[in-house]
């Protein structure tokens, strides 16, 4: 009995050692080179209301993604298509590389598809994709100063475009001689000496031409250090720094004389940069609210892929002040619209993170840029996210609007010229169009309009009327529906989505978002035979799970569809999801 009380408390005693050391090396996880806040600090800079907002090309994963700054939450996806690379605000491009949102707009170019999508920022849906000549293969856009023109250089060709925004003439020129690989590429500011020209790096010439916006033609090229990535002007537009990737170096063109002024090293391997931008009276920009005339910066900040840094940069002097420890491998960068907060947009993020499988994640990164911080200098967020980080530029909220209680009708959502918002999805949803109008007060029901079956829907806590719907093979069909409630039943919640989603072959052409105020439409042709339930996608309530009715989609050639009766083996094919090939068929086999 002795002898067994002995080895509990042996048995205890290291068990507490081990406690001990677990609770030791779990305090060791937060790195050293990462500022970790108390929760009292958290609650600080952690709001629920971000004051800004990051929009970044997602690359491989094909979306654009939205996160709150200082949150470093991510607020949502936008679908847009195979591998996004630059994302630019519609409006003005006075200032830095934000430049001045008019919260409209947001452009982004799709490398992978040779195309341009265009989101509508008030609604957060891709309302337009532009698709550009071949060949071309775009690899950055930039804004022209009063914004009717994006530039765009064609990496894989040696072409620079100059498009016209409203309705897409694209004008395309030749930069010779092959090779050639236009890359980054940025515009002059208007009033400034810079006003005249596009700058774009040739990574394979080792220069920056320099175009004219009016022609558009290439006027001269310009000599800098090996392999240029990042182009960039600064807001005074007097002077373009420029990333040379390969020399270590960032040459430093003089927009006057159209001249190399200065060399300095830098860091190892600088690709990108951006800077901080100040109003005439030296506050921090704020678009919409301050002129836009007689912007000035400080500093700038360039990635260094290989350093594993970012370094700071005198403006004024022309000489590096600082430098950041980044992890891993900077790509982009980007700053925040208060000048506040710099994100390295990281390529790697060996052995940081939780294993999810074979591919490893990649992070953002955001460090205090803020000189009188005490953690200046310091990482204050670093977060895993998907796809590739490529640019992303900041935006103050309060340029993006409330469409809180039902409000959507108002205040110029829709197209003046339409009467309608779109809603174009991905090429794997190419078989629907959706689009938003503004509220629809029609009677519940079906009627033949122009060779169409339209279908108006009400959806309520918690159903739809009408509950059967019955369209045959063949029918084009254009859905018609409208979230009804002023609350969410119960909860009593006026902001309440609700959606609508025949699920199989029609979930991709359905899946439709039904905010309060507005009613959403999509449009596709009913082409597989079968019943197929409805139901809500967007939880609503304590009976969501109750919101259901019923999509009968009948062969005239044959008996009316039910379960037993429809083309439920082409139903399984999921057309225009996937290739042929692609798909594993699940063989309906007896119970073993």
């Amino acid at each position: 009995m002795k002898k067994n009380k002995h080895m509990n408390f042996i048995v205890g005693l290291f068990s507490a050692v081990f406690m001990m050391l677990g609770v030791a090396n779990a305090a060791e996880t937060v790195p050293p080179w990462q500022h970790a806040v108390s929760p009292a600090e958290g609650a600080k800079d952690s709001p629920l209301h971000d004051p800004m907002l990051l929009y970044n090309a997602g690359g491989l994963d094909g979306r654009v993604a939205v996160i709150g700054i200082p949150s470093f939450r991510t607020y949502r996806h936008i679908a847009v298509g195979v591998d996004l690379h630059e994302v630019v605000y519609g409006g003005l491009n006075a200032g830095n590389k934000n430049g001045t949102p008019d919260g409209k707009y947001l452009y982004v170019n799709d490398k992978g598809a040779n195309t341009v999508g265009e989101i509508n920022l008030q609604s957060g849906f891709l309302e337009r994709l532009i698709a550009l000549p071949f060949p071309f293969g775009v690899h950055h856009i930039a804004l022209s100063p009063m914004g009717k023109y994006l530039y765009g250089s064609g990496e894989y060709t040696g072409k620079m475009l100059k498009m016209e925004i409203k309705t897409g003439k694209t004008q395309v020129i030749d930069w010779g001689p092959s090779p050639s690989a236009p890359d980054y590429l940025d515009v002059g500011k208007a009033g400034t000496p810079s006003e005249k020209y596009v700058f774009s790096g040739n990574y394979y010439h080792s220069t920056v031409g320099v175009f004219s916006a009016n022609p558009f033609k290439l006027i001269k090229e310009i000599p800098v250090g090996k392999n240029p990535h990042g182009t960039d002007v600064i807001p005074e537009g007097t002077k373009v720094i420029v990333s040379d990737k390969l020399s270590a170096t960032m040459s430093v063109i003089d927009t006057r004389k159209l001249a190399v002024m200065k060399v300095l090293p830098t860091c190892a391997g600088p690709l990108h940069s951006v800077m901080d931008v100040y109003n005439k009276d030296g506050g921090a920009y704020r678009a919409g609210i301050d002129s836009p005339k007689g912007l000035t910066s400080k500093y700038a900040y360039e990635s260094c892929f290989v350093a594993d840094a970012n370094v700071k940069i005198d403006l004024h002097k022309l000489e590096v002040v600082d430098e950041i420890p980044t992890h891993y491998r900077t790509g982009h960068i980007a700053i925040s619209a208060d000048n506040s907060y710099v994100m390295a947009l990281n390529k790697f993020s060996t052995g940081l993170f939780s294993p999810t499988g074979v591919v490893y994640p990649v992070n953002f990164e955001m460090w205090d840029a803020r000189e009188k911080s005490p953690t200046y200098g310091k990482t204050l967020r670093i977060m895993p996210v998907d796809g590739e980080p490529h640019n992303a530029k900041s935006i103050m909220s309060y340029l993006i609007k409330d469409w809180t209680m039902g409000q959507a009708e108002k205040g110029g959502l829709f197209s003046p010229k339409t009467g309608k918002l779109i809603q174009l999805e991905p090429a794997h949803k190419a078989k629907v169009t959706q689009y938003l109008i503004p509220k629809e007060h029609a009677r519940p029901g079906i009627k033949l309009v122009n060779g169409v079956k339209e279908i108006h829907i009400k959806a309520f806590s918690y159903g739809y009327i009408p509950r059967q719907v019955r369209v045959n093979k063949g029918d084009k069909v254009r859905l018609f529906v409208t979230n009804i409630d002023k609350a969410a039943g119960i909860t009593k919640n006026p902001d309440v989505t609700m959606g609508y989603t025949i699920y199989g072959p029609y979930g991709l052409r359905t899946n439709m978002d039904l905010p309060r105020g507005v009613t959403t439409v999509a449009e596709f042709t009913a082409d597989i035979a079968g019943e197929y339930e409805v139901f809500c996608q967007h939880f609503c309530g304590p009976l969501h799970l109750e919101m259901r009715s019923t999509f009968f989609v009948d062969d005239p050639k044959k008996e009316a569809s039910n379960l037993a009766q429809g083309d439920y083996g082409a139903a399984q094919q999921l057309p225009g999801l996937l290739e042929e090939g692609q798909l594993t068929i699940a063989e309906r086999v007896k119970a073993l």
